[in-house]
């Protein structure tokens, strides 16, 4: 199987993608493509095979207070936040989506992800929108509660989950950890001299963690937000050394990430 990573941006210059081939217990890694064009993306995304996993860094969705705001602003209906503080109803509501909150808290105090309506977060979110929506044209639906071939990742906490936020994003440490990776010296350079190079690998690799049932998926609670908001794909403590098994295993609840 191949898995496929995306470090997103709304600036063309800061996207990268990255492949790994999956085969008799070890995972080669390509040369990543960067400064990364709408069309190489939704290329990509199209080719993936029956078995193939992508994972991609963006928020999939909008907070849904946030859009029911705007759709408020927009009609001249009164603002949800009326009779609130301005500022907390921003901070409480407004700000986070509810996978963002979640994973805030599975991983503190490493920083949360940051809040998809506001800075160019904001530009990036509407970057995957048109992605989303060409891939739907295409036929290639897109699961934002975390189902299907297309998940989204945050490869930060990837990398906290997997023990490799202690030091710099470098090739060595991570091949260290996972020596089951294939990686020649040209390209292991590439990944170095570039963050969204390496950032989109941890997105291919957290890909696999979906693909084998090594992160959690919403609960019944949160499917309905999940579904308009999208998710992030948290992988299992440790769960590094578990990704060239061949075996599926069965999705795990959120609760496993607890800690």
């Amino acid at each position: 199987m191949r898995t496929v990573g995306i470090d997103l941006s709304a600036d063309r210059s800061k996207t990268a993608l990255s492949v790994v081939e999956w085969a008799d217990g070890l995972a080669t890694v390509e040369p990543p493509t960067l400064k990364c064009t709408d069309d190489e993306l939704i290329s990509e995304l199209t080719g993936l095979r029956p078995g193939d996993q992508a994972g991609v860094d963006t928020p999939f969705g909008w907070p849904a207070e946030f859009v029911r705001a705007v759709g408020a602003h927009l009609a001249e209906a009164p603002w949800p936040g009326r009779g609130q503080d301005s500022e907390r109803y921003r901070k409480d509501h407004l700000r986070y989506r509810l996978t963002d909150r979640i994973v805030r808290e599975q991983i503190h105090p490493v920083s949360a992800p940051l809040p998809a309506p506001f800075d160019r977060i904001g530009a990036m979110v509407a970057r995957w929108a048109h992605l989303e929506d060409e891939l739907h044209r295409r036929g290639v639906r897109v699961d934002r509660a975390g189902h299907g071939p297309i998940a989204e990742v945050y490869p930060k906490a990837s990398r906290h989950r997997w023990e490799l936020l202690q030091g710099p994003r470098q090739m060595d440490a991570l091949l260290a950890a996972a020596p089951w990776l294939r990686c020649d010296a040209p390209t292991a350079r590439a990944y170095d001299a570039s963050e969204h190079a390496f950032d989109a690998l941890v997105c291919a690799l957290t890909a696999r963690a979906v693909a084998r049932g090594l992160t959690a998926r919403p609960a019944a609670t949160e499917v309905d937000d999940a579904r308009i908001e999208g998710w992030i794909h948290l992988p299992a403590p440790g769960s590094l050394t578990l990704l060239p098994h061949h075996e599926g295993l069965s999705p795990l609840r959120r609760s496993t990430h607890a800690g």
